[in-house]
């Protein structure tokens, strides 16, 4: 399972850099860049649907279908590259629907997890899959940024869909995946309802979901939209400095991730999301500043830990509070809560746009540090979880 998760995430952030890149050189524009972000998250949508599905049909099938359905579309892009068809508003489309197998694969994933794992390793089964994915954010975005300076689009996708037949190919290998469909009476919209309530009635998971919202509307929009604004335009570098940039960011994102799994017995873990939230905002405050680009890489390196401590702490607490059969639909409103990062990119490439990156990013920045005070005093259930 972690060996599938290195190999997918690689290929996603080799992909993010290269099509980026290429929507931001053929319009220049901060705002269409935003708009191809948000639309890779375009599964956040329907995702409580995609929790129903997960916890009513077989898994495993769902895990393979997701993989695929990687595959086809890389295949695409390699397709239309080679016909030189690729064009920016296939590549908005082809986002479109990498955001729907994107969202369906994570929800699968995670609810897999604690099966695999027992109760007390959890914490550090969650550690070690985000450990996975930040190292493919450091090696991704550089692999994807120099391949693209060295061989072009066609050539780097031809690097991408092979690691997405190793992904499903290591899928193929996990045992013990439930593949049994959850005989029930209720309607699927009766199962969604219950997703609702089930949160509704418990303020903890509340709280948690509405953290999540927070900083994927005013902190995610860093790393996927505004850094390679950064970069082009502030920095002046080219793709292979946008992959360093990312790839620093994600250094510090596995640090964090590393020593939140070796703590395994955290006290405080929800006390450790909240600083770790504030910490990312402060730091993306300090990154409107940044001019240089060797001065930039330390500070993005303290975000990418402050990003970890926020992050795996809310994945352990999710998947420890919530009962066994409603995890897919929790999980399913988790992915609805990152439908704040298509929002806050596209605001971000609107400012961006019309007042520079600098400015975006202090936005953001004031306005998540001013709503999670205000979670704070709403759910402090929060700040006593173990």
């Amino acid at each position: 399972m972690w060996l599938g998760d290195l190999t997918l995430s690689t290929a996603e952030f080799m992909e993010i850099v290269i099509l980026s890149w290429y929507v931001l050189g053929q319009t220049e524009s901060p705002l269409v860049l935003g708009i191809f972000a948000a639309l890779r998250f375009t599964g956040t949508v329907v995702a409580p649907l995609f929790g129903v599905i997960v916890d009513r049909l077989g898994r495993r099938n769902i895990y393979i279908f997701a993989r695929v359905s990687f595959l086809i579309l890389s295949c695409s892009v390699l397709i239309l590259t080679f016909f030189n068809l690729l064009s920016v508003l296939v590549v908005l489309i082809v986002a479109g629907l990498v955001g729907f197998s994107r969202s369906l694969d994570m929800i699968v994933r995670q609810s897999v997890l604690p099966v695999i794992v027992s109760t007390s390793q959890l914490q550090n089964g969650v550690a070690l899959m985000r450990t996975g994915r930040d190292l493919t954010q450091i090696v991704g975005p550089v692999m994807g940024g120099v391949l693209l300076e060295l061989i072009g689009i066609g050539k780097s996708y031809l690097f991408i869909i092979a690691l997405h037949l190793f992904s499903l190919m290591f899928v193929f290998l996990i045992p013990g995946v439930p593949n049994i469909a959850t005989k029930t009476t209720q309607s699927i919209i009766e199962n969604l309802k219950g997703g609702f309530s089930y949160v509704k009635g418990n303020p903890f998971l509340f709280g948690l979901l509405a953290v999540a919202f927070i900083v994927n509307l005013t902190a995610y929009p860093l790393n996927n939209t505004l850094l390679a604004v950064i970069a082009r335009q502030v920095m002046n570098i080219d793709a292979a400095g946008l992959g360093w940039l990312m790839g620093t960011y994600s250094a510090g994102g596995l640090l964090g991730s590393i020593i939140i799994g070796y703590f395994s017995t955290m006290e405080r873990a929800g006390r450790a999301m909240i600083l770790g939230s504030i910490l990312w905002h402060i730091g993306i405050l300090v990154m409107a500043y940044m001019q240089w680009f060797a001065i930039s890489l330390p500070v993005l390196f303290f975000v990418g830990i402050s990003q970890s401590f926020a992050m795996v702490t809310m994945a352990m607490m999710l998947l420890k509070y919530t009962s066994e059969e409603m995890r897919g639909r929790v999980l399913g409103l988790r992915q609805l809560a990152v439908y704040g990062l298509p929002v806050g990119v596209l605001i971000s490439g609107f400012v961006a746009e019309n007042a520079g990156a600098s400015l975006a990013l202090i936005f953001n920045g004031v306005l998540g540090l001013f709503i999670l005070v205000f979670a704070i005093l709403k759910w402090p259930e929060m700040l006593n979880k173990r």
